[in-house]
């Protein structure tokens, strides 16, 4: 039985491991996944092999799972972005499947990298080892500034020359790439709220449609609006994006010298004619449904995240933060915040009616962008040294915190989407990637 042949089996043997899963919808650590990865690998050492391809900033090792031998490599990054940790429990799963399913490895090699900023990993582990809460999550919240993701810092050309960002676990990663010159490279992404979306780097015939499928199997329809993420992008199908070449995407220059970010492991990978892809699932189901409105609608949602995100400026300015890991991730979702409020503003001068789908994908992008810089706002006044000024920006800080996550799970009607669909998504899209490039 082929790739392909095993899709239609999948769900079944998906039903069978989300019982196994602990707390039933709790993701696993980076060092649990780590030892469950290592485990398999000394229980099946003719088959699999533990390595280590290199160490992050903070000393953590980078380690890889490799699971078979065939030809045709395929690689599977479970943490491209540390706050979204979905993909540790799909390359939990997926790797027990392969090892144990011959079949999936015919002609095939399967390669896993658990996690790719396992230093970022450890600054959100006190939330994503609990249960959901829009809450504890983002009081715990860290997601790097742009130019210290793994994922989003190959170098690019840059005022004549390359700009080259310096990170050890980007330089892991491109040169895992060099190594395995990957038929496929599937990065597991996950987003707080909307419909599972996806990108890929070329069109693929029957993967668009195969995708849409794979989705609406777990009751999770595709994306009907393009996500902020990806607004503008090529369309390959229904909730199915194309990355654009890194020339055509906006470098955004915080410091007028040095880039925000830089080329995407995508740009990297094509190099070898490697298909990437992208899943994007949602964590939160929303109860509340966005009619088709007037573009004054759209504008007044930029003049309240605009004001948001000022309050957010405000405190962060009076605390007078030093430099740090917090500090410059507020920054950098601040400055996305400005480049988001001006795209509403623009959007809504041109006096087209709004789509309720391109309404609800715009809130869930205030709540997000709101959330996560006062989040990390707090998380930088605990780096502070105390003082008066940091004490009361931080108080108002845990209080704007909490009252806007109450305000959104009440506006938006939020319940946490079941874990196992998640990973059904992220699995079958990544086995309808492989099947269909065989």
């Amino acid at each position: 039985m082929s790739v392909a042949g095993f899709l239609s089996r999948l769900d079944a043997r998906l039903a069978g491991w989300a019982g196994q899963v602990p707390g039933a919808e709790l993701v696993p650590s980076v060092e649990e996944l780590t030892w469950r990865l290592s485990r398999l690998a000394e229980r099946e050492p003719g088959l699999c092999q533990m390595r280590q391809i290199g160490t992050s900033r903070g000393g953590r090792a980078l380690q890889v799972l490799s699971v078979g031998t065939g030809r045709r490599s395929v690689l599977v990054v479970g943490g491209p972005h540390p706050n979204e940790p979905v993909g540790y429990a799909a390359v939990m799963f997926l790797a027990d499947l392969v090892a144990g399913q011959a079949k999936l490895r015919d002609g095939v090699s399967w390669h896993f990298l658990p996690c790719v900023d396992p230093d970022g990993a450890a600054l959100n582990s006190e939330w994503t080892s609990l249960p959901l809460g829009l809450h504890i999550q983002h009081r715990y919240f860290y997601r790097p500034a742009m130019a210290e993701q793994p994922e989003w810092t190959f170098p690019i050309p840059w005022r004549g020359g390359v700009h080259h960002f310096g990170l050890p676990e980007q330089q892991a990663l491109a040169a895992l790439v060099d190594k395995l010159e990957p038929t496929v490279a599937v990065s597991l992404h996950n987003a707080e709220f909307g419909a599972p979306f996806f990108v890929a780097s070329r069109d693929v015939p029957g993967l668009a449609g195969r995708l849409a499928v794979v989705a609406a199997d777990q009751g999770l329809p595709v994306a009907e609006a393009a996500p902020g993420d990806v607004v503008g992008w090529p369309v390959l199908g229904p909730g199915v994006f194309r990355m654009p070449p890194v020339e055509e995407l906006v470098i955004r220059d915080h410091e007028q010298d040095t880039p925000a970010y830089g080329a995407h492991l995508t740009h990297y990978a094509a190099r070898y004619g490697t298909l990437t892809l992208l899943p994007e699932v949602p964590r939160w189901h929303t109860g509340t449904v966005f009619a088709d409105s007037p573009p004054s609608v759209l504008d007044a949602l930029a003049e309240v995240l605009a004001r948001e995100a000022a309050e957010v400026r405000r405190l962060v300015d009076q605390a007078g933060l030093p430099d740090g890991v917090f500090a410059r991730a507020t920054a950098d979702t601040l400055a996305v915040t400005d480049t988001v409020v001006r795209s509403w503003r623009q959007r809504a001068a041109d006096l087209a009616a709004v789509p309720g789908p391109e309404l609800a994908e715009a809130h869930y992008s205030r709540v997000m962008l709101t959330l996560r810089a006062a989040g990390m706002a707090v998380r930088a006044t605990d780096e502070a040294p105390p003082g008066r000024a940091v004490l009361a920006a931080r108080a108002r800080l845990e209080r704007t915190l909490f009252e806007r996550a109450a305000q959104c799970e009440r506006q938006l009607q939020i319940t946490p989407v079941r874990l196992r669909s998640l990973v059904a998504v992220q699995a079958c899209a990544a086995l309808a990637a492989v099947a269909l490039t065989g």
